[in-house]
């Protein structure tokens, strides 16, 4: 059931109007950063969210990725020869790593309806640096399974509980470009982590008797530790349970609540069976979740990138060394980025807080770039042209942010649901990591999965498995873009025919305002809670 939070009798600014009568930000300054053209007040708690919740999710997502990208630069950088992996381990290992995520991404994704931020975040990050300083100590194939799925259980669920934290502070026409800050960490981890093993393997490698690789993971752990103490004591709560401290005041969490006013002022008591139910027969739901799928499916020949490069000095004798293979690759999460922050802050302002427009753009250039590495060589004459494809296969990927977002607006005012479709996203995401790799993007067929012409030199199981690789990734990507447009139009239909279950942020939109995803009042949405049978309940002024 979902508990109403009383309004504090405390004296505090109404939150800035800022958005005209077409929802699109009075000033131009909203197009640069939104909190620029807000109050004085309203400025200085966006700073202390964004300083705390941003850098905190910033970083930790790059600390989760990086270490979690590592394994793929150890490989080329020795592991793959000192622990003798010459077959599918490193499929293996990374469907391990993705089956344990899936079991524990639940779980851990609807305690947070139960435990702060506070202490569940930080936490998960501390077990997980512990594991990455043992991968240093690997010295077979069993110890990486073993490993990568204790690694697994401690990263999952992250980067959800962070989307979930940030959607219960910020407003529609702030989520998205805050989430693609925090998701451009998922690039920055891999990008810093390829630099960080060039370094290491020039600077490092035998020293103190360690490899170049098992020195990668130590630093990785020394990082992460540096990152995660701080988060104890820093981190907020959701405004609805945050409690005046050192950092927010009294009046700061009601201006902080008055801004989100569906999610602010609510928060989740015990479940209920009609509640899930009524979660269970939105359509929204599965439409969010086949974006998570398509996007984890259409990026994976991305993938294909640092194997391709390395792979030269099989056809051409020392074409790259290890040092520019882990350099040349970091070059694609940096177009990555570039991608997912261009994509955000047109979402926020010019599309008026739309995300399809952004999924349909990405998804179709994605759809496109793959269709082309289908088609042509692995091994051309000139490898400038396909080596500008690879660089495109991270499109897709960097419209996670936009999902994500669009996620939390449509279950605003339901933390329960909240949790249970962000964390469905991420399960979802983990399932087709663990099972598609193992039959198309098999490491010993690499890179030449990513190319149907490839196969003429192989046998016919290759073939076969080639061709489904090449027809799965464009047609995922061209599924993406097509099912945002469904749900774009089924939410348009719902707000047409009043049957709508999200409004506009209260207060941050004018009166005159219709928002062009999302439109009703609570009151109507009250309504409707009560004809499923669930209840808000009253929060007394005793109760936390």
């Amino acid at each position: 059931m979902l508990i109403q939070v009383e309004k504090k009798d405390v004296e505090h600014i109404a939150p800035s109007n800022t958005l005209d009568a077409k929802g699109k930000p009075k000033s131009w300054r909203n197009y640069i950063w939104d909190s620029l053209d807000k109050s004085p007040e309203e400025r200085k708690l966006l700073f202390k969210a964004d300083l705390i919740i941003l850098t905190a999710g910033c970083l930790g997502t790059f600390i989760k990725w990086m270490d979690r990208a590592n394994l793929n630069s150890a490989f080329v950088s020795g592991m793959k020869e000192d622990l003798s992996l010459y077959g599918n381990e490193l499929n293996y290992a990374q469907t391990v790593y993705s089956v344990a995520c899936l079991l524990a991404v639940m779980p851990v994704q609807m305690l947070l309806t139960r435990v702060q931020p506070r202490i569940l975040i930080p936490s998960i990050e501390l077990a997980w640096t512990i594991v990455t300083f043992c991968h240093s100590k690997m010295n077979s194939a069993m110890q990486m399974y073993v490993l990568r799925a204790l690694l697994g259980i401690f990263e999952t669920g992250h980067f959800s509980a962070v989307v979930y934290l940030a959607g219960g502070w910020y407003t529609k026409n702030e989520l998205g470009r805050r989430l693609a800050i925090i998701n451009m960490a998922t690039s920055a981890g891999p990008m810093f982590g390829s630099f960080l093993q060039a370094a290491v393997y020039n600077g490092l490698n035998g020293r103190n008797g360690l490899k170049g690789w098992e020195w990668l993971f130590i630093i990785d752990g020394i990082i992460s530790l540096v990152i995660t103490l701080p988060q104890f004591l820093l981190l907020p709560d959701l405004p609805a349970r945050q409690q005046p401290n050192f950092i927010f005041d009294e009046a700061s969490i009601e201006l902080a609540r008055d801004r989100n006013s569906r999610e602010g002022r609510v928060r989740q008591g015990r479940f209920t069976l009609a509640q899930i139910k009524s979660w269970l027969v939105r359509p929204e739901l599965y439409m969010l979740w086949g974006l998570s799928v398509f996007n984890s499916i259409g990026y994976k020949p991305s993938d294909s990138l640092a194997l391709w490069l390395k792979a030269w000095n099989t056809k051409e004798k020392g074409s790259f060394t290890v040092p520019q293979i882990n350099n040349y690759a970091a070059g694609l999460p940096a177009v990555i980025i570039v991608q997912a922050l261009t994509g955000a802050w047109a979402s926020d302002t010019i599309f008026r807080g739309r995300r399809w427009p952004t999924i349909v753009i990405c998804g179709t250039v994605n759809g496109i770039a793959l269709v082309i590495l289908a088609a042509t060589e692995v091994f051309p004459k000139h490898r400038a042209g396909r080596w500008f494809l690879y660089y495109l296969t991270g499109t897709l990927q960097s419209t996670s942010s936009m999902f994500w977002a669009w996620t939390q607006e449509t279950f605003s005012g339901d933390p329960g649901a909240r949790a249970f479709a962000s964390g469905m996203d991420n399960t979802l995401a983990y399932l087709v990591t663990a099972t598609v790799p193992l039959a198309v993007f098999q490491v010993k067929d690499q890179p030449a999965i990513v190319s149907g012409n490839w196969t003429a030199a192989g046998e016919y199981r290759r073939l076969l498995f080639c061709y489904f690789a090449d027809s799965l990734c464009p047609a995922c990507c061209f599924a993406s873009p097509i099912t945002a447009l469904c749900l774009a139009y089924y939410q348009r239909r719902k707000r047409v025919d009043g049957d709508i279950d999200d409004i506009p942020d209260s207060e941050t939109v004018s009166a005159s305002y219709e928002d062009p995803d999302q439109k009703d009042t609570i009151e109507d949405n009250d309504s409707r809670r009560q004809e499923i049978d669930l209840p808000i309940l009253q929060e007394s002024k005793g109760s936390k």
